[in-house]
């Protein structure tokens, strides 16, 4: 059951990643650097695959979600090494005495939040039985749990797309809302198969 937490909050921290990134990737940056679709599409892939695990626990989708951790990871330092690239050399050498430089634009270290994801994504996939459930979850979870995951897809298309910035930022919030409401199913029926059996 920690494992399919630990999925979850990797979810938690993806979902908020897209708004951040679509609030603060104006349509300026991506219409001259088309880079900057790519941390659209990664949080998107990683909503699609972590609620893809949550519903169906597989080999494959295990495969996939840790393919897509890894590219997340990828995407959080390539993302940083940009950020930290874009200022200019005298600021860079100031980054270790001026405090106010890591507040500036392009912030430096913001993409490293999803590394920061993709390294929480990847405990669950790399420890065997880790996600693993006691009690069988009920059908509504796992339901809940793949329309989550569809829900992180159309984000990931949509984050692709040059205007559907907008669709992608509702099918987050709307992946998020699921897959959360998902994870409370599945906490209810682990609760009510322990009060039963004691």
């Amino acid at each position: 059951m920690l494992g399919r937490l630990l999925i979850l909050i990797t979810m938690m921290l993806s979902g908020p990643l897209y708004i951040e990134v679509y609030l603060y990737h104006p349509m300026i940056v991506l219409e001259h650097d088309t880079a900057a679709i790519i941390p659209f599409v990664g949080s998107g892939l990683a909503l699609f695959g972590g609620f893809l695990l949550l519903a169906a626990d597989s080999r494959p989708t295990a495969w996939i979600f840790g393919l897509i951790c890894a590219g997340e990871i990828g995407v959080g330092v390539v993302g940083t090494a940009i950020h930290i690239a874009l200022h200019e050399p005298a600021t860079f050498f100031s980054l270790a005495t001026d405090p106010y430089v890591w507040l500036d634009m392009p912030p430096p270290l913001v993409p490293l939040s999803f590394a920061a994801a993709g390294c929480l994504g990847l405990i669950p996939v790399l420890l065997p039985g880790q996600r693993k459930l006691e009690e069988p979850p009920v059908a509504i979870a796992r339901i809940l749990e793949g329309m989550a995951a569809l829900c992180g897809l159309v984000a990931a298309v949509a984050g692709a797309l040059p205007a559907g910035g907008t669709i992608g930022l509702f099918a987050v919030i709307a992946a998020l809302g699921l897959g959360s409401f998902g994870f409370i199913a599945e906490l209810v029926m682990l609760g009510y198969g322990l009060v039963r059996a004691s």
